[in-house]
């Protein structure tokens, strides 16, 4: 949306800083001194009349009537009216009018240029031809010393002064210096062929001094008017033009100024009650006669008070744009007309919008129907004074707003602080403008934040508006007038649907200024809401005695608090855990439970160190049962990872921690106070009467929800590496009890790395076992099997300790394994032996010492099953010769081998026979993906030997996937494969650091040497990776001395590639030759 900053153009003294606000406060009196005596004592724009009509007038209906009338009149016009009553029930004009007729008086013609569009040049008098009167009443003495006596002085004798001087003082001095009303003869003698202006200004504060100086004054002072009137009417050169407020707007927003003025007419100190009663007793005759006589004007009607104000802050102003602004806020105000006043969506608001831009009606309701209500802010003065200010805030701030709202004014400003609660009589309410809403002195306190800023800093505005800061300022300002009567008041404070209307603007929509507004009841001190309206009261409420003790509240008692709701939250009894609260190091975590154990990390540690955790139980001892330990960190807390000490996962941990200590310590004073309220100047019954009870429980959930979102991250050791490894958890928003210990044991089935008493039912789970339990050979103690689910971090965990019989059982049942248990040492076959032909007893106590599991083949080798052990080079000629012979055979197909043919997938040496096939590509390993449509995969030869083989995977012949297009031949490879490769490569093995010193340059990018026998029948493999010609030279040695020590056996097999053959090279052109 366009903003003010680009469609309206401020006058340049206001930017420049030469701009003087008191220039709004003019009177007429110093415009009279100025053609009387010359003196110039207020700004030049007042007392140059070609300035003031230019620059400081706008010509307003009421101006150009009053205008019109009154020199019609002194122009000889007997229809126009003698008397005019200037009306300010809108605030403002009055003065201005004055003035505006007083420099034509006195200059007439000499205004031609000037008044063009605000009076017919035809009634511009002849500079000098008419007399002069300004007579300030609040200002005209009623009396003067005259040696040792007091006299009178009265109004017509100042009238006379004025028009001819000492001379004609001295004439008509005796009814001049008489309390009494003067008779015809005065008439004649001051105003006898005379043309005359005579403008009384403020007449109710005269009488009332008037009838204090002297008993029954005023009736004599109603006298004189209706005298003066009445010759006014007989006599067309002569217009009398005069204000008189009602007694009631005279005195009743000024009770202080009257006492002091009647004080001094009286000469004692008088009370507000008595100068009020004397004041509109004073009144009463002297309206009776003006009521009866004068025509009424008002020179500033309602809908012309923008255009006063635009032309004295602007120089130009966008009227198209203020319409497309106009239009923009309707469609906002329709779209969120239930919250709003009715007036917010009629047209007639869309025109006042469009008139007062560009400042928002609001704004201009507020300054002049509450604040210009205060005694000392001097009406339409000084709401000029209070928009010169937030006009030349916003353009010195370039504060982008699409309308000026009363939440613009800068209260950070001296000057408008000073302004608005130094003359509404609110300096005493400045402690809470800074602690609630922001303002000069705000950095002073503790934090050097206000509690709006804290609140906006909490939930900030999508578009960074200061929404909660806009809005509680609003709110305090409206409650600066009316305070003494408080919510008797219709003027003090705002209710909900005012404030909204008063705050939003398209970008700060109504339902967010409601969110603002409803936070006060959380966060505010001395902002509250009662009986419907929201106000800025003098009382601390309830939030501020919290904050006193929050202030009191201990780190100890926060972080006491913070550990008793973790213990809520994660707690009770676990069938599975063994629960351990508040760790933070290893040694808070015990060993030899037989138990997995979850560590909840506590909310307060610096940092936690998940290696040193696992595998230590304190400080040079090392953790036996490394498998059961499980970590809950919350994001306060840094991991650190072995031995670099670094942050692992970077962490929000200083935010979270500071918005769990703020809310715990919150809550802490909630109980506090709940218990002893007496101790803070609380009554019980308060608590019970305000929301507190509510808040508290609602903070009580806050804490929990917090603490339940802050503990996000699970480590534990995985299944497939051992190594630390975490997942997240995701608490749904932290909702109070959140089923820790459910999410955590679901995450742990999922991985896989806990194993379930049902699980065990999968058909699927203990082929995945005999990998695990035959990593290290083909036999396995049962107690090394319960030891390993418990110590070793590769391994999952299993729901309770007795499944490891059960997990025996079903593998010999399923023939995954066989148990055994020999008798003596020296003993060829043991003592028991059980297979899947062979049931195991059910009262057999597999926990006693002795039994183990050896695998199928294992068995079949020993010769335990009555068969004969497979050689691993038979055992490689017949899976070679089985692909070859069918181009493809499934994993499947070979489970389902029966008779006399061999068990292949079971050897224990299938996995190595088959990782060897792959890597010279003489078989392929093939993964079809179960899913309709899948892809087919060949498995690369570096993970053949850790692939887990599945049902539905294929061993494919070399010539077949070339068929198939699995894969494709790479140009200008150099291969040796198996047996013939170690026939070709280790007849060259002594020499292969001589012809790499003499120029070989071939980087051999993958070899493999398997099956070398080594002396005392161990066997040795080599593998080398990317290895270039330096790397070939300085291995040159070990080359040599491996010629000497290996043999070539028959299982021994040499795999070659290099991808980018140079057909000069020395050792290729040998190769070949061998």
């Amino acid at each position: 949306m366009v903003s003010v900053l680009d469609t309206c153009r401020p006058r340049p003294e206001l930017l420049a800083g030469s701009f003087n606000p008191e220039v709004f406060t003019a009177s007429l009196s110093p415009i009279m001194a100025y053609y009387h005596e010359g003196r110039e004592t207020i700004d030049p724009l007042y007392t140059h009349a070609e300035l003031f009509f230019r620059e400081a007038t706008y010509p307003t209906q009421g101006l150009r009537q009053a205008l019109t009338e009154i020199f019609s009149r002194i122009a000889g016009d007997r229809m126009a009216p003698a008397i005019h009553r200037l009306e300010t029930a809108f605030g403002g004009g009055k003065t201005h009018t004055l003035i505006a007729c007083a420099h034509i008086a006195f200059r007439g013609t000499e205004l031609k240029e000037a008044v063009q569009g605000i009076l017919d040049p035809g009634l511009l008098p002849e500079p000098g031809t008419v007399a002069v009167v300004g007579v300030a009443g609040d200002e005209i003495p009623v009396h003067r010393p005259k040696g040792d006596d007091l006299v009178p002085y009265t109004l017509w004798g100042e009238i006379a002064y004025q028009i001819g001087g000492p001379a004609l003082y001295e004439e008509v001095e005796e009814e001049a210096g008489s309390y009494a009303a003067p008779g015809r003869t005065y008439f004649e003698r001051v105003f006898g062929g005379r043309k005359a202006l005579i403008m009384l200004d403020e007449l109710a504060q005269y009488a009332a001094r008037l009838e204090a100086a002297r008993p029954d004054a005023s009736g004599q002072l109603a006298a004189f008017l209706m005298s003066l009137h009445g010759y006014a009417r007989n006599h067309s050169g002569i217009s009398v033009v005069l204000t008189l407020a009602s007694a009631a707007d005279a005195f009743a927003r000024q009770t202080a100024r009257l006492a002091q003025l009647v004080g001094q007419a009286r000469g004692e100190e008088i009370s507000e009650d008595d100068a009020l009663s004397l004041g509109e007793q004073a009144v009463r005759g002297v309206a009776s006669v003006v009521a009866r006589d004068a025509v009424q004007i008002t020179p500033v009607m309602a809908a012309e008070i923008s255009s006063v104000f635009a032309k004295r802050l602007f120089v130009s102003i966008d009227r198209q744009a203020a319409e497309s602004v106009a239009d923009e806020y309707m469609q906002m105000y329709r779209r969120n007309s239930s919250y709003l006043p009715d007036e917010a969506i009629h047209d007639g608001f869309r025109a006042r919008m469009v008139a007062h831009y560009p400042f928002h009606p609001t704004l201009v309701d507020f300054l002049n129907k509450k604040l210009a209500s205060a005694e000392h802010f001097q009406g339409t003065r000084g709401v000029l004074r209070v928009l010169s200010l937030v006009v030349r805030s916003l353009w010195m701030n370039h504060q982008a707003v699409p309308m000026i709202h009363t939440c613009h004014l800068d209260m950070r400003s001296d000057r408008v602080v000073n302004e608005i609660l130094g003359r509404t009589g609110s300096s005493d309410l400045l402690y809470i403008l800074n602690t609630d809403v922001g303002s000069v002195d705000t950095q002073s306190l503790e934090g050097g934040m206000s509690n709006a800023q804290l609140a906006d800093r909490r939930n900030p505005h999508p578009e960074g508006y200061p929404l909660y800061e806009y809005t509680w300022k609003t709110v305090f300002l409206h409650s600066l007038v009316g305070r003494n009567e408080g919510l008797n008041s219709r003027i003090f404070g705002i209710t909900e649907p005012e404030a909204l209307f008063d705050v939003s603007f398209p970008g700060l929509t109504p339902p967010q200024v409601r969110t603002a507004l409803e936070e006060i009841q959380e966060s505010a001190f001395y902002l509250r809401f009662e009986q419907g309206r929201y106000y800025a009261s003098e009382e601390p409420t309830i939030n501020s005695v919290l904050a006193r003790i929050r202030r009191t509240v201990q780190a100890r008692q926060v972080e006491d608090l913070l550990h008793d709701t973790v213990r809520k939250i994660i707690g009770g009894h676990s069938p599975l855990f063994q629960i351990q609260h508040d760790v933070s190091h290893p040694e808070d975590l015990p060993d030899g439970k037989g138990r997995p154990m979850l560590g909840v990390v506590s909310l307060t540690a610096e940092s936690v160190d998940l290696l040193a955790m696992v595998t230590t139980a304190g400080a040079h001892r090392p953790r036996e049962q490394q498998n059961l330990i499980f970590l809950l960190v919350p994001e306060t807390v840094a991991v650190l990872h072995e031995s670099e000490q670094r942050n692992l996962f970077p962490t929000r941990g200083g935010e979270t921690r500071q918005h769990l200590e703020t809310l715990a310590r919150q809550l802490k004073a909630m109980q506090i106070l709940a218990d002893k309220p007496q101790s803070y100047g609380v009554n019980p019954r308060r608590l019970d009467e305000s929301d507190f009870r509510k808040r508290r429980a609602e903070r009580e959930q806050a804490l929990q929800s917090a603490v339940s979102s802050a503990y996000t991250r699970l480590y534990y050791s995985d299944t497939l590496t051992g190594k630390i490894v975490y997942q997240e958890i995701k608490t749904a928003g932290g909702e109070k009890g959140f089923p820790f210990l459910e999410v955590i044991r679901n995450i742990l089935v999922d991985a896989m790395k806990l194993i379930t008493e049902d699980r065990l039912d999968s058909t699927d789970l203990l082929p995945q076992f005999r990998p695990l339990f035959f990593e290290h050979g083909d036999t396995v103690s049962v107690s090394d099997l319960r030891r390993n689910f418990l110590c070793l971090r590769g391994w999952p965990i299993l729901e309770n300790s007795g499944m490891v019989d059960r997990i025996v059982r079903l593998g010999v049942q399923t023939g995954q394994w066989c148990l055994y248990r020999m008798g003596a040492e020296e003993a060829g076959r043991p003592e028991e032996f059980y297979d899947q032909d062979v049931d195991i007893p059910l009262g057999l106590d597999l926990r006693e010492p002795g039994y183990g599991l050896v695998t199928l083949q294992g068995a079949r080798q020993r010769g335990w099953k009555g068969e004969r052990p497979i050689d691993p080079v038979d055992l490689r000629r017949e899976v070679r010769k089985l692909v070859e012979d069918q181009g493809s055979v499934t994993v499947a197909d070979l489970q389902n081998r029966h008779g006399d043919q061999t068990d292949i997938l079971s050897h224990g040496d299938f996995p190595q026979v088959l990782a060897d096939l792959v890597r010279e590509r003489s078989v392929f390993i093939v993964h079809v993906s179960p899913v309709p449509g899948g892809k087919a995969e060949v498995i690369p030869p570096e993970r053949a030997i850790y692939y887990e083989l599945q049902p539905s995977d294929e061993l494919v012949s070399r010539s077949e996937v070339l068929r198939r297009g699995l894969i494709e031949t790479p140009p200008e490879e150099f291969t040796l494969d198996g047996r013939e490769g170690a026939d070709r490569f280790l007849s060259l093995l002594r020499r292969l650091g001589s012809l790499f010193n003499k120029g070989a340059k071939t980087t051999l990018d993958e070899l493999d040497i398997t099956g070398l026998e080594l002396p005392h029948g161990g066997r040795l493999r080599l593998e080398l990776t990317n290895a270039g010609p330096d790397d070939m030279r300085e291995l040159g040695e070990l080359f040599e001395v491996l010629a000497g020590v290996a043999n070539d056996g028959a299982g021994t097999a040499v795999y070659l590639k290099v991808r980018r053959p140079d057909e000069e090279c020395p050792f290729l052109q040998e190769l070949k030759r061998s």
